[in-house]
């Protein structure tokens, strides 16, 4: 068992579980829906850095939703590259 997995048998909880609580079981986003990254360097300048320099195609390209996962999250195809990407992080 990880210790991730020992935690989450515990009720250890994230930060996004407690901010995202009433979000988790409506998703924002379906499958098929054409999306962009809303990620700005005045947003979040961290991320937007991180995905500039290891993901550039990820801030110019409009992606594809593949698939819903837990904890309002997607997975997301841009262009051929595939990012797991938190709702808040997109936009249609």
């Amino acid at each position: 068992m990880t210790h991730y997995e020992a935690m989450e048998a515990l009720g250890q909880v994230t930060i996004y579980d407690v901010l995202e609580k009433d979000e988790q079981d409506q998703p924002t986003f379906i499958v098929g829906d054409k999306v962009h990254v809303a990620i700005t360097p005045e947003s979040d300048y961290e991320a937007y850095t991180y995905l500039e320099a290891y993901f550039p195609i990820v801030l110019k390209k409009p992606g594809e939703i593949e698939e819903i996962l837990p904890k309002n999250q997607y997975r997301v195809n841009f262009a051929g590259q595939v990012q797991i990407m938190r709702a808040h992080e997109l936009t249609f």
